[in-house]
């Protein structure tokens, strides 16, 4: 089934929206946007009664990630705790292993059943170093962990969002664009009179979709097309 992403024009680029579940990637160099545009889709998705999740995997507190949004029009307070849980996983969960990480979000996110999860970002991830059984976890194990998180959030028919630090550029060869079901990247370029904000869709695996660069803007009401 299709799930909006509550950003105008963007689901007229996805032929009807976000197919649910799946594994979307919203990759892009530092600035260009990513977490404007989970937290846009969220809060929308929270106003229209979905139950909503950030995970963010930079252990910042929730004060902070509040604060960052609250400039824009589609920020609701009344609805952060309620519709839309803020979490944030310690660098100590981190540290633990693939496990502790497995197991804090099926603890404190999947036992709520939201319908839309965001993490933020999954480059934390490949800092992993050591295993439940406490050996080192190698670097080849990643793509299978991520696979296997995944598949716990499909079998709850959540849509999934995660943002990626991957330079537009390099999404071709980066491992990530393999894993997930849908790839987005966002960017900067120059049509030769100015730099303008551009969002590419690279895949949506099962469905076609709007091919080329389409330029935004980030305003006070988020992400404009």
């Amino acid at each position: 089934m299709r799930s909006p992403s509550y950003i105008a024009k963007l689901d007229d680029l996805l032929y009807g929206g976000l197919i649910k579940p799946s594994s979307i990637l919203i990759a892009g160099s530092c600035g260009t946007g990513k977490t404007n545009l989970c937290m846009q889709s969220l809060f929308n998705a929270a106003r229209k009664g979905e139950k909503c999740a950030y995970v963010s995997l930079l252990s910042e507190s929730n004060e902070k990630i509040v604060r960052a949004m609250s400039s824009f029009s589609f920020y609701d307070e009344k609805l952060v705790g309620d519709k839309l849980k803020i979490f944030s996983i310690s660098s100590d969960v981190v540290a633990k292993g693939d496990f502790a990480i497995f197991e804090y979000i099926n603890e404190n996110i999947l036992k709520d059943k939201p319908s839309r999860v965001v993490i933020d970002t999954m480059n934390v991830l490949e800092d992993i170093e050591s295993t439940f059984d406490e050996r080192p976890f190698h670097k080849s194990e990643l793509r299978a962990f991520i696979q296997n998180l995944f598949q716990e959030f499909d079998d709850n028919n959540i849509l999934l969002i995660a943002t990626g630090e991957i330079p537009a550029a390099n999404i071709n060869s980066s491992q990530w664009s393999y894993i997930f079901d849908t790839v987005i990247t966002l960017g900067t370029t120059d049509d030769g009179k100015s730099n303008y904000r551009f969002l590419e869709i690279i895949k949506e695996r099962g469905s076609d979709f709007t091919s080329g660069k389409h330029k935004f803007s980030i305003t006070k009401d988020g992400i404009t097309f």
